[in-house]
């Protein structure tokens, strides 16, 4: 049988040949053949004017094809001391893998792999290598001035790091480059606070006295009768974050501004029925938080007999159903990029670059200018999935105007405070005067909403999944 087969197949060749017939070609005639190649070289048609008027061309060398990667890189460190400063990196990473995607994600947004994450291979799609000469038309004068290496595409999952931490030493510690993050949404709960009890927390408002008029009051924070009125823990408050862009020399931060919160309502008090039937935050509510709570006020003289104008003080307490509505705030997060772990490129390109001088390299976005020394750069954004914080954040420092807010609102002419004979006694018998309060600081806060900064929250999606086999943590 297998003497027959060479007899045969050389026999359908020569007839193929023959069928054909087959020809030479010139020089001339083969140029205008195309074709496709594993290997090609090019010269780019963009060209780019450096800060000195001279032109700087790009050559590339890419390889047409598809590679796969699973690797682990116990510490990437580039540009360290050099023309940026002798401390620190360009680029500074511990313990950077690269993998395939994950089969899915975890309630919290976390990765989650079918099988062990070390067996499975992120996609590079057309890697490259690409040279930026300057002054090419003269060879006298031509200049490498920078080189990069690329792909059109990356899949895969990059993760920084290896434990999700306050404060981590590892991950990435310097960044040097061009990261666009993508819109994105998140939630956090906010830890309990006491109001009234610092004096840039002081409020004002109007006490409309039965017979006898209206009168000023004003807390007074420092007295000891002062307990403070509590503002509860509020879970799930959720949030928008607009896309932000991390970019520059030796980056150690991300900051996403304009981060708009609208908190609907906050309870200063026990809720009614209908509270807890129409607002969700009062489910599960600790009503005996508020049992102590109590603000003494200091009450203008007033002129006449009445009872309350035998004081000048008196203690008031939240009434069933008090809250504060419409509270709107602006928040800035800041975040240290060691706290980012979990980077997935869905077909990203992405490109790793060394310059001598600042460049625009082909294709890159506008904004995208390399600058001196190393620079890592994505061409798409990073969606980086729900920013969930773990832990209660510290909403203490908009206490002070939210207190200049209620001011505002406890001015208007349909918020003075009903006082009658009842409450004067008991401002008289040393008793707190029990009011019930929806103070709506929406018309406020909607067009100057009150500013929080968040400063390196564990965020609940950005646990690190290994990329070894045996329950290692890194290898």
């Amino acid at each position: 049988m297998k003497k027959l087969l060479l007899p045969a197949l050389i026999c359908c060749i020569y007839s193929g040949a023959h069928a054909t017939g087959f020809k030479s070609l010139s020089d001339t005639e083969l140029a205008k053949v195309d074709g496709q190649a594993l290997l090609n070289f090019s010269k780019d048609a963009y060209s780019y004017t450096t800060a000195g008027s001279e032109t700087v061309n790009f050559f590339k060398l890419g390889l047409d094809a598809e590679m796969e990667l699973n690797t682990n890189i116990k510490s990437l460190q580039l540009g360290c001391g050099g023309v940026n400063g002798a401390d620190g990196c360009d680029i500074d990473i511990s313990n950077l893998a690269l993998s395939g995607l994950p089969t899915s994600y975890d309630s919290l947004g976390n990765p989650v792999f079918a099988n062990d994450r070390a067996s499975t291979s992120a996609k590079i799609t057309n890697p490259f290598v690409e040279f930026a000469i300057k002054n090419n038309d003269k060879a006298s004068t031509r200049e490498i001035v920078g080189f990069r290496l690329g792909a059109q595409e990356i899949l895969g999952l990059l993760t920084t790091g290896i434990a999700n931490t306050q404060s981590p030493t590892d991950g990435i510690q310097s960044f040097s480059g061009y990261m666009k993050i993508a819109d994105t949404t998140g939630s956090t709960n906010t830890a309990a606070a006491k109001f009234g009890k610092a004096v840039n927390q002081q409020i004002a408002g109007v006490l409309d006295i039965a017979l006898f008029g209206e009168h000023d009051f004003t807390s007074d924070p420092l007295n000891s009768a002062t307990t403070g009125i509590t503002v509860p823990q509020l879970n799930n408050v959720k949030f928008n974050v607009p896309g932000f862009t991390v970019s520059g020399n030796r980056q150690t931060k991300a900051s996403a501004t304009n981060i708009m919160v609208a908190i609907p309502v906050i309870p200063l008090a026990k809720g009614t029925a209908a509270d807890n039937a129409n607002y969700e935050v009062y489910n599960g509510l600790n009503t005996t938080q508020f049992d102590n709570d109590q603000l003494l006020v200091n009450i203008n003289p007033c002129v006449g007999l009445g009872p309350l104008c035998l004081v000048s003080t008196s203690k008031f307490k939240m009434g069933e159903g008090s809250k504060l509505t419409n509270l709107n705030m602006n928040v800035t997060f800041n975040q240290l990029l060691s706290m980012v772990h979990n980077v997935p490129l869905t077909g990203s390109g992405g490109y790793l670059a060394l310059q001598q001088l600042a460049l625009h390299w082909p294709g890159a976005d506008a904004a995208d200018v390399a600058q001196r020394g190393w620079w890592m750069s994505f061409a798409d954004p990073v969606q980086l999935g729900q920013l969930n914080v773990a832990g209660a954040v510290d909403i203490s420092a908009v206490l002070p105007q939210v207190a200049q807010n209620i001011t505002n609102s406890l001015g208007q002419p349909d918020m003075k405070i009903p006082i009658d004979l009842g409450d004067s006694i008991k401002a008289l018998v040393n008793t707190p005067i029990v009011k019930t309060l929806e103070i709506n600081v929406g018309p406020w806060t909607q067009a100057n909403p009150s500013t929080l900064t968040l400063n390196n929250q564990i965020l609940k999606n950005q646990e690190v999944t290994s990329n070894c086999y045996g329950g290692l943590k890194f290898c």
